[in-house]
C-alpha cells in the first residue's frame, strides 16, 4: 500500500505565495490610487450667483452655489438671466455676464466660448500677471486692471476701464490703456476705439458685484470701492468733510445690492450727504430739514 506523502502539501507554499503576493499588491496599487489619480485642483469660489448658472464638463452638468469651488477642467455658464462672480486667486475677480460659457483649464489660462468676462485685478501694482483670457480671436492679459473681454459673432472685443492689458491675435501683438477698445477680428485685422469709465457698457457688471463687507470698515473705505464699481470719481466737498467721513465706522451689509443703491442705502444712515452723476460722486454736509 502506498502512502501517501507530504510532497502535495509542500506545492500548496508557492500557490499560497503567490497568493498572497497578489494580494499585497492590489492592497498597495489601492492605496496608491490617491497618488496617481491626485483630485482636481481648485481655481475659482464662486462668490455670487444670480439666475441660472451651471459648472461641469462634458455632459455632466450642474447648478452652482456661493462659496462653491470649481476646479481644473471644469466650465461655467450661464443662462440668457443668469450672471456669476468667482473669486480666483490674489484677489482676482472674474464676472460672467448673462449667456456666457467659460473653460477653467488652469490657474493661468481661462478661455471664453461664448458672452462676456469683466476682470477685476483689484488695487493692484501693474505688474503682468500670468493670467491669460483666450477666446478664438486671440488672448489678453492684465497688468494690473479692470477689463472686459466680450466675444461677438465675428469678433473679440477688449475694453479697457483700468490699468492697461496686453492684446495678441493672429499675426499682431499689441496694449490697450484705460479708456480704449479693441476689436479683433476672425481676418486677423484691428480696430482701436475709445471707452469712458462710466459708458453703459459696464452697467451689467454692477448687477453681479462681489459682496463688499461694510462691517466695522471706515466710509472712506466704502465709497472707494463704489467709486470703483461705477467707474466715477469720488470726492469731497472740503478737507473738513473728507477728515470727518474717517472717522465714521459702518456697520451692517450691503450684499445683494448694486453699488449704487448700497451708496444710497449707507449715505442715509450717516451725517453726510452726497450727490452723483454720470461721472462724479461728491460728499458733503447733510443740509437741515
Amino acid at each position: 500500500k502506498v502512502q501517501p506523502t507530504a510532497r502535495p502539501l509542500a506545492r500548496r507554499w508557492p500557490v499560497l505565495a503567490l497568493a498572497a503576493s497578489i494580494a499585497v499588491a492590489a492592497i498597495g496599487a489601492w492605496f496608491a490610487l490617491p497618488l496617481l489619480n491626485p483630485p482636481a485642483m481648485p481655481l475659482a469660489t464662486l462668490s455670487r450667483v444670480d439666475g441660472a448658472v451651471e459648472a461641469g464638463s462634458g455632459s455632466d452638468w450642474q447648478p452652482v452655489a456661493v462659496r462653491q469651488t470649481l476646479t481644473a477642467g471644469q466650465g461655467l455658464v450661464t443662462g440668457p438671466q443668469g450672471r456669476a462672480a468667482v473669486k480666483l486667486r490674489d484677489g482676482i475677480t472674474l464676472r460672467l455676464d448673462t449667456d456666457t460659457r467659460v473653460a477653467l483649464l488652469t490657474p493661468e489660462r481661462i478661455v471664453v466660448r461664448r458672452g462676456a468676462v469683466y476682470l477685476d485685478a483689484g488695487p493692484r501694482s501693474a505688474t503682468a500677471d500670468p493670467l491669460v483670457i483666450e477666446s478664438r480671436y486671440g488672448s489678453t492679459r492684465h497688468l494690473g486692471t479692470q477689463y472686459e473681454v466680450r466675444i461677438a459673432p465675428d469678433a473679440m472685443v477688449v475694453s479697457v476701464r483700468e490699468g492697461l492689458v496686453e492684446v495678441s491675435g493672429t499675426g499682431l501683438a499689441t496694449q490697450a490703456k484705460a479708456g480704449e477698445q479693441l476689436l479683433l477680428k476672425a481676418n486677423g485685422s484691428m480696430q482701436r476705439e475709445t471707452i469712458e469709465r462710466t459708458a453703459a457698457l459696464w452697467d451689467w457688471t454692477q448687477e453681479v458685484t462681489p459682496p463688499f463687507a461694510i462691517e466695522q470698515r471706515t466710509l472712506p473705505d466704502f465709497l472707494d470701492w463704489v467709486s470703483r464699481e461705477t467707474g466715477r470719481q469720488l470726492e469731497y466737498a472740503s478737507p473738513q468733510l473728507q477728515s470727518s467721513a474717517a472717522g465714521i465706522v459702518l456697520r451692517g451689509s450691503v450684499a445683494g445690492l448694486r453699488p449704487d443703491a448700497a451708496l444710497a442705502a449707507v449715505m442715509a444712515t450717516t451725517p453726510l450727504d452726497y450727490t452723483a452723476d454720470r461721472s462724479l460722486i461728491t460728499i458733503k454736509a447733510r443740509t437741515p430739514r
